[in-house]
């Protein structure tokens, strides 16, 4: 077992079809975020809550359409990575930041969920918030190495209870009898602030689809079914997050929203107490199953970093009998815990989002130079719309993503622009440790 364990390997085990993916989609959006953030983005924009889901969902979408061209064109693990070193190759520092800040941004997610899971523990029984967070981790970095198929089954099952737990507030917004609330007064000049502002903060909540194209290399027929993932998973829980929206506004008003801890749990108490502790018992469902797919999906970053040379080749060993990158996995999950002794979520997660959008912002670049440097090379799927080669939907998405960066508070800009600096360092470290 151990000399298995020890052996390097170049390849990984195609085992997903497009309904797993899908699921590991959806799972990676609808989870944690929604529970803690609709509360604060309620505070900004009132009734028009709904307005901001759809404006970060809207580019979310964009964004999910370059990722679709690029994870069609080159279906390997690594996504981001793999995608700006073929747009940009005399530049390897791109590629590198791109696998940086995604791969800490998986970190700090999963400890951040961690520290969410811990806290809805709580309400049920009293633990230590660290000691929780940790065994939470180091059971899905088990499942993970385990085997993608274990993992698999595994998240499906937790997505499931997480969508009962938003259906659940669907419901009681149709049985309060107010879901025209939110649309009785049309949004003015003075609500625009608010609602982007919101949106921005609500981006964090769509993260995670990217994680789709990161297990390109698991898929069966990866040119089809990872762009279909990509797009449906967005598609699907934006429709369910204006739905919550709507629902939320039916039955509170949103200065109670922005003043709780658990919104959507005070909500659902609201109108029945069973399901008020039925929400919580999906929360902790989402947290983990956001942990789950964050470290999977990321562990996959780093092994193929590793395998191109721009990390430790250490990174890039995989357990011959289930052919999952066990030592990446490990080193993901001691960021984690690391970032665990932060136990800021709120900060986290906009920090979070900035590295994101930093990196959506490079893809849709990508997207736009690839089509004029590699014109000839074949798309499965191809963005829609362009002026003879500019493709006009990344263009869009680009100004999205730059007008929502401009949102956060000046810390998180302090925190991003020492984590892109440490990645600088590393870089050039790494490179000089290779002599290349």
């Amino acid at each position: 077992m151990a000399g298995a364990m020890m052996a390097p390997h170049e390849d990984l085990n195609r085992s997903l079809n497009f309904v797993q993916l899908a699921f590991y989609g959806i799972g990676s959006i609808v989870g944690a975020g929604v529970y803690s953030v609709i509360g604060a983005a309620a505070g900004d924009t009132g009734n028009h809550l709904w307005l901001s889901f759809i404006t970060a969902g809207f580019a979310a979408f964009l964004t999910a359409l370059s990722y679709a061209e690029m994870a069609s064109m080159f279906p390997k693990s690594g996504a981001e990575y793999q995608f700006l070193k073929r747009a940009f190759p005399d530049q390897p520092i791109f590629s590198f930041m791109a696998g940086w800040l995604i791969a800490l941004n998986a970190a700090a997610t999963s400890a951040t969920v961690a520290l969410a899971f811990a806290g809805y523990l709580n309400v049920f029984i009293s633990t230590p918030q660290f000691l929780t967070g940790f065994m939470l981790l180091a059971a899905c970095t088990a499942i993970n190495i385990a085997g993608i198929r274990e993992s698999t089954w595994v998240g499906i099952s937790l997505v499931c209870i997480e969508i009962m737990g938003l259906l659940i507030i669907i419901w009681s917004g149709f049985e309060s009898g107010g879901m025209t609330k939110s649309f009785e007064s049309p949004p003015g000049l003075n609500n625009a602030p608010g609602i982007f502002a919101a949106a921005a903060l609500i981006f964090f909540v769509y993260i995670g689809f990217e994680d789709v194209a990161n297990l390109s290399e698991e898929t069966k027929n990866p040119q089809k079914n990872v762009p279909n993932a990509l797009l449906f998973s967005v598609f699907i829980t934006s429709i369910l997050y204006v739905f919550v929206a709507v629902s939320v506004i039916a039955i509170s008003d949103p200065q109670s929203l922005a003043a709780s801890n658990s919104p959507l749990t005070d909500v659902a108490g609201a109108v029945a107490p069973w399901r008020g502790q039925a929400l919580g018992a999906a929360a902790l469902f989402a947290t983990a199953s956001t942990a789950l797919i964050s470290l999977l999906a990321i562990s996959r970053m780093l092994f193929a970093m590793a395998r191109d040379g721009d990390m430790p080749k250490l990174l890039s060993r995989t357990w011959t009998k289930k052919q999952t990158p066990w030592v990446a996995s490990l080193v993901l999950f001691g960021a984690a815990c690391l970032l665990l002794l932060l136990g800021q979520i709120k900060m986290v997660a906009s920090i979070s989002s900035f590295g994101v959008l930093m990196v959506f912002t490079a893809v849709q670049i990508s997207v736009i130079a690839l089509r004029y440097s590699q014109p000839d090379t074949i798309r499965p799927f191809s963005v829609p719309l362009a002026l003879g080669r500019f493709p006009i939907l990344p263009a869009i998405g680009i100004i999205m993503t730059l007008a929502l960066i401009t949102q956060f508070e000046p810390v998180v800009y302090l925190v991003g622009g020492g984590v892109v600096t440490l990645g600088v360092m590393v870089f050039m470290v790494q490179k000089k440790w290779l002599g290349s």
